[in-house]
Parts: C-alpha cells; sequence; structure tokens
C-alpha cells in the first residue's frame, strides 16, 4: 500500500525534534586494537521512540569516472574538501542512481543514493513542468517500497519536497527520502521503490489531491560501509561530571559514543531528569571536531538514536547523525561543549 506522509512534530509534539531515543542490545566483540576499520552490524536494539525525522542529507552529481562532483549545496552543507567528496564515492557511501521515468507527462530522476551502517538518503528529482504543475514544499509524492521478501531495513523513514528557502517554486522540485537503519538490517539487499502519485497540499493531518497519477520505478542498493573506531576507555569530565567513555565509533554520516553505564546513571541522578521518561542529558551530545591541525568544525549534526544497551544498563549509546564531512582520522579531539574527548 502506498506510503502515509508522517508529521514528525505532530506524531511526537513534547519531545525534543533533536532526539531518536532507542534502546540497544550488549556490545560485544568490540575490536581490540585502539584504532581500527572495521565493517560490521550495530548491536541489536530495540527503538523506543523515533521523534523528528532527521536532517537530510543534500545531493550531488555524477562526475567521471564514478567520482561524484557534489554540487554547491551538498558542499555548503557538509563543508567537505575534494579528497572527502571523493572518499564518499570510492566506499560508495555515495552512490550515483542516474535512473529517469516519465509517465503522465512527469518524469521523476534518481540521482543518488547516501548511507552508511546507520543513515540512508535518496535523492529525487521530480520534473512536472509538460503536465503543467508548480511543485512547492507542500505537495508530496505517494509511493510504495519492496524489499523482495526480506523485512525492511529502516526504523524510521521521512520524505518531502525540499522547502521553498532551498528551491524555488517552479515545475522542477528535488524529493528526499531519508531513513534510520535498523541494526540487523541486511549487509545488502536492493530496495524497489514505486512512485504512484503527485498530491497536491493538504490541510493537517489530510492527504491532498491527487494531482496525477502514474507508474515510476526504481530498483536502489541498501548497503553498508566502513567505519573508523576507537577504543578509549577512559574517563572525561563532560558537562560537569567525570564521565567513562569506552569507545567513539565514526562512519561516514553518522558516529556513536558508547559510554559507561554507571557514569551516566549518576549524572541522569545528579541533572534530576529520567531517561526512562524521555528526558535527555544534553551534554552528552557532541557539538564539534578538533583536528590535529588545530582546526575546528562545529555543529556537526543532531542526535538521532539513544540509550542503554542492556537490560543490566552497562554502556548508554548515543548516535549522531552527520551532516558535515568530518575525516575521522585527522580527528584529535571530539567536542562536547566546553568540555571534549581526545584520542
Amino acid at each position: 500500500m502506498a506510503m502515509k506522509k508522517i508529521d514528525w512534530n505532530q506524531e511526537f509534539p513534547d519531545v525534543p525534534d533533536k532526539v531518536h531515543r532507542s534502546v540497544l542490545d550488549a556490545l560485544a566483540g568490540l575490536d581490540e586494537q585502539e584504532i581500527s576499520r572495521m565493517k560490521k552490524k550495530t548491536p541489536k536494539k530495540r527503538i523506543l521512540l523515533l521523534a523528528a525525522a532527521m536532517t537530510a542529507l543534500i545531493g550531488m552529481t555524477a562526475a567521471a569516472a564514478g567520482i561524484f562532483r557534489w554540487n554547491e549545496r551538498a558542499e555548503k552543507v557538509f563543508q567537505a574538501d575534494k579528497e572527502a567528496q571523493e572518499r564518499f564515492s570510492t566506499e560508495q557511501t555515495a552512490q550515483k542512481v542516474d535512473q529517469s521515468i516519465t509517465d503522465q507527462k512527469i518524469t521523476i530522476t534518481a540521482i543518488q543514493t547516501i548511507q552508511d551502517k546507520n543513515r540512508f538518503y535518496a535523492l529525487f528529482e521530480v520534473n512536472a513542468e509538460a503536465a503543467g504543475i508548480e511543485i512547492t514544499a507542500d505537495h508530496n509524492m505517494q509511493y510504495t517500497l519492496d524489499f523482495k521478501g526480506k523485512e525492511s531495513p529502516f526504523a524510521a523513514l521521512g520524505w518531502g519536497f525540499v522547502s521553498e528557502e532551498e528551491q524555488e517554486v517552479s515545475g522542477v522540485r528535488y524529493f528526499e527520502i531519508y531513513g534510520t537503519k535498523m541494526e540487523d538490517a541486511p549487509d545488502k539487499l536492493e530496495m524497489d521503490i514505486q512512485f504512484t502519485a503527485l498530491e497536491g497540499p493538504a490541510e493537517k493531518a489530510m492527504t491532498g489531491a491527487v494531482l496525477a497519477e502514474g507508474n515510476w520505478d526504481f530498483t536502489l542498493d541498501i548497503h553498508e560501509s566502513e567505519s573508523f573506531y576507537y577504543k578509549l576507555q577512559k574517563e572525561y569530565e563532560i558537562g560537569g561530571y567525570p564521565v567513562q567513555v569506552e569507545a567513539v565509533e565514526f562512519s561516514p554520516i553518522s558516529l556513536t559514543i558508547f559510554f559507561d553505564g554507571d557514569s551516566i546513571r549518576a549524572m541522569e541522578k545528579g541533572e534530576k531528569v529520567n531517561l526512562d521518561q524521555l528526558d535527555c542529558l544534553p551534554a552528552l551530545y557532541p557539538t564539534g571536531v578538533r583536528y590535529k591541525d588545530e582546526t575546528e568544525i562545529t555543529e556537526i549534526g543532531s542526535p538521532i538514536e539513544e540509550g542503554y544497551t542492556n537490560e543490566e544498563r552497562t554502556v548508554y549509546q548515543v548516535t549522531l547523525g552527520l551532516t558535515k564531512a568530518v575525516d575521522a582520522e585527522k580527528v584529535s579531539e571530539l567536542l562536547m561543549g566546553e568540555d571534549g574527548i581526545t584520542f
């Protein structure tokens, strides 16, 4: 059946729109090396809450030899240098799709995907000029998903046309699909997506009028990518509390911090909050990184998942969705407000 667009602010109006909360199973078998590159599944997790959809990544255009030349919007959002852009492509974090289908005088083009083990983003362009339709951010595309007999890999999905601030109203508009992956998502599978209708603007919690019905079918790859892992097991001062940090793991478009559970319970008690009641500890959210050459990158993203990893609460995990490219090998410190986690 067709996917229904979700207004996350209406689904969870009392939750900070930067926080997804989840409970994850115990960490096991972490690499013993201080720093290592690896490909692995995330620990098994149960989603407690999915608040506002994650900040979407922005698209790129393809260049020769399989390397993507990022467009101006992507460069602005991620502040990625050419080396980082090429790395995203060669590691298949960013992939060219370049599929285009026309039906009912509307052409939809699948441009690219960007993903790692935690997040997924797909960029489309909808061209309705031939149909005489001008598309705003309040329009919507109905679609269905099929994973060829496998379960959906997503814990949450969001989608929509880009805002008027990003693209002026015309017959051509970018459409984005973005999601948070579940820990047990397969390493690789195919996703068939079939767009079925372009809808006009709708009243709150209602469906807009169908402007055009058709069939626009695409097949996209869902896969993981390499991550960069630091095993720390050190105590740092964070938010005025001594906090044991077990490890930090960078993926291309996300990072995860693993905290000692006892440290978090002490902070939770000191701050008089209840993490089980959807309270949060903002001091646990990274605010930027510092490179070895003293360069700082701030406002790198927003939390998309957090929670104790098992019933014994031995480890607390916070996952951040990155909106700026970070070169993990060059990082000397993860900024935590006025504090930091050094490597």
